[in-house]
């Protein structure tokens, strides 16, 4: 049910906070002297006081066929991967699905998307960026050219009709028992990642007896835990799409980000006119580095959450009219380039931690190409072991 906001009596269904607050289920609640209790942890998204109620209302989806069109067939790994998703549905089990980056997980959804819908029920879809949903949704438009899909963020409307829904987690707050499949894709990443807030709407969002998909190349210890208690259904695929290995960290050892013997190691890529992500830890090291690139005459621009105008210097670099990007972790996920390879600077840092390392190597190779990772840092973290050691490992996985 998609719910709304009220400020008055009139056509209530739900008090929004009782002994909690119904739109999050959330505990964290205080009272004024005046009596009235106002949740504290979903503030953010609207006053929720006692004095207001929840209109929950039923919507009335479209009943038809829905087509899955595809003009590609799946590897046998991706294969694998979609039976056990739709295995796990029909025997009612929430999963895991771990796959190293550029596996093809979405493609690995499309048989069982087609087959809840087809059974006239409703999907979500739930990303955490949303560039990626704006990829995602273009898509699935594609796979599924019959079906109503909606996407939701910010400022964005739900169509009525639509069986369909890829949103942040953000907007699970406004539906309750909505879901007889959801999917959570980047379950480790921010703001997902140990976040009881989202927890909480997964479960409120979801019909009783629906089922939880849960995605990603790296896995919380929380979810480990989960599947090592038989609560969460798990399957690995190691391997991408094309077969080819994951691209190995080299480890290069460098003081800081102005480490001047860093240019030269850079120029050997300019040279040989390999596009280059170059990602540092924090968005002022990004701007004292981009000006050193500037002043040594390299063609290069910044991306960090500040920069206004990201998806056009992605463009760009895609066209190869910028051959370096400096970036912060926010390029660590979902975006797919050719023939790039990847520097870390400072990769002992505690901003990069295994997962994102991983994540970060992962942005090379995905399209049957080739390319370098190089960590460089001042020490070898224990996340930059771990990363490589699992890297290795994968590759190892038959």
């Amino acid at each position: 049910m998609y719910e709304v906001v009220l400020d008055n009596y009139k056509n209530k269904s739900i008090k929004a906070i009782d002994v909690i607050c119904n739109r999050c289920l959330s505990d964290n609640i205080i009272e004024d002297s005046f009596g009235v209790k106002y949740c504290l942890d979903c503030f953010e998204f609207k006053e929720i006081t006692s004095d207001k109620y929840l209109l929950r209302k039923e919507r009335s989806i479209e009943k038809i066929n829905h087509e899955l069109k595809l003009d590609f067939a799946l590897s046998k790994k991706q294969i694998q991967g979609s039976e056990f998703l739709v295995n796990c549905y029909k025997e009612r089990k929430n999963a895991f699905l771990q796959a190293v980056c550029g596996a093809g997980k979405t493609e690995m959804c499309l048989s069982l998307i087609s087959h809840v819908l087809n059974e006239f029920k409703i999907v979500g879809f739930v990303i955490p960026r949303i560039e990626i949903i704006k990829q995602v949704t273009q898509r699935m438009r594609e796979y599924f050219p019959k079906t109503k899909i909606s996407s939701l963020y910010g400022g964005e409307i739900l169509n009525e009709e639509s069986s369909f829904i890829i949103l942040t987690p953000q907007q699970l707050i406004k539906f309750y028992q909505e879901f007889d499949l959801l999917i959570v894709d980047e379950v480790d990443a921010f703001p997902l990642a140990n976040n009881p807030f989202f927890e909480r709407l997964f479960l409120k969002s979801k019909k009783e007896n629906a089922i939880t998909i849960y995605m990603s190349a790296t896995i919380t210890k929380n979810h480990q835990k989960l599947i090592k208690n038989k609560e969460l259904s798990y399957h690995l695929i190691s391997k991408r799409y094309h077969y080819k290995e994951l691209a190995i960290p080299k480890f290069i050892k460098k003081d800081n980000f102005l480490d001047i013997s860093i240019l030269p190691l850079i120029d050997e890529y300019v040279k040989k006119e390999v596009p280059l992500i170059i990602y540092v830890p924090s968005i002022e090291k990004g701007k004292n580095f981009l000006q050193v690139l500037i002043n040594n005459n390299y063609d290069v621009e910044l991306i960090t959450s500040e920069t206004k105008f990201t998806k056009s210097i992605i463009k760009d670099f895609i066209r190869k009219n910028i051959q370096i990007l400096v970036s912060t972790t926010i390029l660590e996920r979902g975006v797919t380039f050719k023939d790039i390879s990847v520097i870390v600077l400072e990769a002992d840092s505690k901003v990069f931690n295994e997962s994102s390392l991983i994540q970060i190597a992962g942005r090379v190779g995905r399209l049957d190409d080739e390319g370098e990772v190089l960590f460089l840092s001042k020490y070898q973290s224990k996340a930059m072991a771990e990363a490589k050691r699992k890297i290795i490992a994968f590759n190892n996985q038959l």
